[in-house]
């Protein structure tokens, strides 16, 4: 067959509805073989991404300038010619590039699992082809690295997964062009494009033994419909039966796949039941950037991971190989001293379920392995120890049967008892004063029957304020998005009027409330209206510009006066989003200060 040319750039879609997975594909499946086919990678929770391509050769910089943005989209973002980019093939040559090497970093990481980029949204394929002249064996390095991946993985017991860009900014069948292509579209044939995915998907899952995740990306473009989506995925089953498929095949609630896809973000509530993974980035971008030296601390990485594991979701975390093929040795020592967290703590995160709780706790967080004769076992998640050594499990109403450290090879129990604080039941656990780790210390606690946990409300703290944190607001609707970054822990992507969030609380005292809000606003997107909601009473503002997203200001919204205690929601809106404007505003805390001597006798 004639090869044909293709070219360049990464970056992982990130659309609503990140978990809605196809009824009418999945209803066709039994739920016992689905359940067979996803078993070990819900009981994995850890994996590890990697982002390689022509982008790693270029390391961020294009003429002699920095890039900004995401390394994996140069291409895009520098609108360079095809013509200027496709000799990048001709330099790339990453001659240490060592797939056993990887496989046993992952290995020592405490990972599970690999997902490899085969072809970004670039074009070029990391594998040899029969169907283009763009790939690795067109350049002086002739290797064929998918085919050594699958053989160290093999090797080792790893399962592997591959990453299959749906866009391509080099075939010449793919359209729309990228910004910057003026190629003409007269004679591009979408369907002939499909028919070539088709061929490559088919060398990928035939060619290398067995293949554990496809893992698509780049569907958000209009020429790739869910009907295509759907056909895809039950091809690609076709070939592989056992194979796992992520959700990035189509567009909103109706899209095919078998799990979500999160990126660069962790679900702030639970999402009940459904499969997820959130993909991150082990600093700031896809794939090698030489300027991008803000890493992630193995403190943060641990906490996203177990965050993840407390509501039933797996943790894929990227590393970038730079131009020669090696690992930059800053993600190697982080990913290392998550593996000595895993090598005492792995049992709080391997096939585990979601825990009790639909969020994360002051302190941490909760996973959970379900025991013989009805007990359940938690792992609580400390990251905050108490001080006083006594850790407080709020609102669970189950009787304690045993609770030791997990770090502790000698399982000495813990005195473990119920309790009731501010008429809530909670179990007690004395913990002592000294943490097992500095990063996570997991505390084993066993209790009898399902986990009775009662609603979460917030409450005002001793002075009567009222601290609405974007950590513990309810995201209502599908553009939304929580970034837990340290330095941020804030909700963005506010992009959509009819999306807005809420908090319930206890209101404890009646009267006047002065109400602040907290929040980022580039300087394009200053002006734009939102409304703030308690018990029936409204106030309504106008955003200020800051110097950027993450500048933060504080404004006095306004007084409400509360004239019912009790359950109560608050609400956050955002009226109207003006065309021009990237977002209404980046939000961190909504406060309500009680007013003095202004309280409503009752």
């Amino acid at each position: 067959m004639q090869r044909i040319r293709l070219v360049s750039t990464c970056l992982l879609f990130v659309a609503a509805g990140l978990f809605l997975q196809n009824a009418s594909a999945l209803a066709e499946e039994a739920a016992q073989q689905r359940d067979q086919r996803m078993g070990w990678w819900r009981d994995a929770r850890f994996g590890m991404f990697i982002h390689f391509g022509l982008y790693s050769h270029a390391a961020g910089y294009w003429d002699g300038k920095p890039v900004p943005g995401l390394a994996s989209w140069t291409l895009h973002t520098t609108k360079a010619p095809l013509e200027q980019y496709i000799p990048l093939k001709d330099q790339f040559n990453p001659t240490q590039f060592d797939a056993d090497e990887i496989v046993r970093l992952a290995k020592a990481a405490g990972m599970k699992y690999i997902v490899i980029t085969t072809r970004h949204h670039e074009g070029f394929s990391l594998f040899e082809t029969e169907y283009s002249d763009f790939d690795v064996m067109a350049t002086p390095l002739k290797r064929d690295l998918m085919k050594e991946m699958a053989e160290a993985c093999r090797k080792h017991d790893m399962p592997l997964g591959w990453y299959y860009s749906i866009l391509d900014w080099y075939h010449p069948d793919y359209t729309p062009r990228r910004p910057g292509d003026d190629r003409p579209t007269e004679g591009a044939d979408y369907d002939r494009y499909v028919r070539f995915m088709k061929d490559q998907l088919r060398e990928l899952v035939t060619k290398y033994g067995k293949i554990d995740i496809l893992w698509f990306d780049g569907s958000w473009d209009p020429t790739f419909t869910n009907e295509r989506g759907l056909d895809l995925y039950k091809y690609v089953l076709s070939l592989q039966p056992t194979i796992v498929i992520n959700n990035r095949l189509g567009h909103g609630d109706d899209r095919p796949g078998d799990f979500g896809t999160p990126e660069q973000t962790i679900p702030v509530i639970n999402p009940d039941g459904k499969d997820w993974e959130t993909c991150m980035t082990i600093n700031d971008t896809w794939g090698f950037k030489r300027q991008d030296h803000n890493w992630k601390s193995a403190e943060t990485m641990i906490r996203m991971l177990a965050d993840c594991a407390s509501k039933g979701g797996n943790f894929l975390l990227n590393i970038g190989p730079a131009p020669d093929g090696t690992i930059p040795r800053s993600s190697v020592e982080r990913l290392e001293e998550m593996g000595r967290w895993m090598a005492v703590n792995g049992e709080s995160v391997y096939g585990t379920k979601a825990g009790p709780y639909r969020r994360r706790l002051p302190w941490g967080c909760v996973s959970r392995k379900n025991l013989d004769n009805g007990r359940v076992r938690l792992f609580v998640h400390v990251f905050d120890w108490p001080k006083e050594g006594e850790l407080v499990i709020p609102r669970i109403a189950n009787k304690p049967l045993a609770a030791y450290l997990l770090a502790d090879p000698a399982k000495t129990p813990l005195p473990a008892s119920q309790n009731t604080i501010d008429g809530e039941r909670v179990i007690v656990v004395r913990t002592g004063p000294r943490p097992p780790s500095e990063h996570d210390s997991v505390v084993v606690l066993d209790v009898e029957g399902e986990p009775e946990v009662t609603f979460h409300r917030i409450k005002p703290a001793a002075d009567g304020k009222l601290a609405l944190l974007a950590v513990d607001a309810d995201l209502n609707g599908r553009v939304l998005r929580y970034d837990g970054a340290p330095g941020r822990e804030s909700i963005g992507h506010w992009t959509r009027a009819k999306d807005w969030i809420s908090w319930p609380v206890d209101i404890k005292k009646l009267g006047t409330y002065q109400v602040e809000i907290t929040y980022g606003c580039a300087p394009e997107s200053g002006g734009g209206t939102y409304r703030v909601e308690v018990a029936g009473k409204r106030l309504e503002a106008k955003t200020l510009a800051t110097k950027g997203w993450f500048d933060r200001r504080t404004d006095v919204v306004g007084r409400i006066t509360i004239e019912q205690t009790g359950d109560q929601t608050v609400a956050l809106r955002c009226l109207k989003i003006d065309e021009g404007r990237a977002a209404a505003l980046d939000f961190q805390k909504l406060v309500l200060k009680p007013v003095e001597g202004d309280a409503i006798a009752k």
